[in-house]
């Protein structure tokens, strides 16, 4: 039995680790926090009426109020769980979770809903503002809409909320995935075929001519 060099010992040690780390280490991308602060950060009216945020496992918001004056058509936003890169297609549903909301005039209340006309599935309000964190349906925009109860008391009203997105639906693991992987494998395979089989004939015709032209 023979035995292989050190050097090449070596050289199958490093190109092992190189593909097991390149397999097993997945990066940690870190978490990116956008602030949106109602009667801040929309300042006049625009073609859309509501303000759209994505979010997902790297992109969560701060959405907060601070007592400002806020004009009717920046009184609402939207958020949707969108995926990027291979997580394009997968699904999320859009979280909130309240830091604090301090109302002592009742002057806000605000509204959450699937979608733009839809009915209002959870409030927060001076009365109700003891609520954990919940979420929406999968898959659907997540709408915050600002109420105006007592405009005198606006600036004594402040509030925090943290919107996240939780996955719910993973293509990669999906029988979609599935599908489209054996699909693709066989279209690879029938080109590797056809390739494999059109230099096949190439060659043998190659050597024909050869052939012909000693004869």
């Amino acid at each position: 039995m023979t035995v292989g060099s050190p050097k090449r010992c070596a050289g199958w040690v490093l190109l092992s680790s190189v593909i097991c780390l390149y397999v097993y280490v997945h990066p940690v991308e870190a978490v990116e926090t956008v602030s949106y602060e109602f009667g801040r950060n929309c300042t006049s009216s625009s073609s859309e009426t509501y303000y759209h945020g994505d979010v997902n496992e790297t992109r969560q918001f701060d959405v907060t109020y601070k007592g400002r004056a806020l004009k009717y058509y920046c009184a609402s936003i939207g958020f949707k769980g969108s995926g990027k890169g291979e997580s394009l297609r997968d699904e999320y549903k859009v979280c909130i979770t309240p830091i604090f909301f301090n109302d002592p005039g009742c002057a806000v209340q605000l509204n959450f809903t699937d979608d733009v006309y839809a009915e209002t599935f959870q409030t927060i309000d001076c009365l109700n503002n003891n609520v954990t964190k919940f979420c929406n349906e999968q898959d659907k925009y997540l709408y915050i809409d600002f109420e105006f109860l007592n405009e005198s008391e606006l600036s004594r009203a402040n509030f925090k909320l943290l919107v996240t997105a939780e996955k719910v639906y993973k293509y990669e693991e999906s029988s979609d995935a599935l599908v489209y992987g054996i699909v693709g494998a066989v279209i690879g395979v029938i080109i590797i075929v056809i390739i494999a089989g059109v230099g096949e004939f190439i060659s043998r015709r190659r050597k024909r001519r050869m052939q012909n032209r000693r004869i």
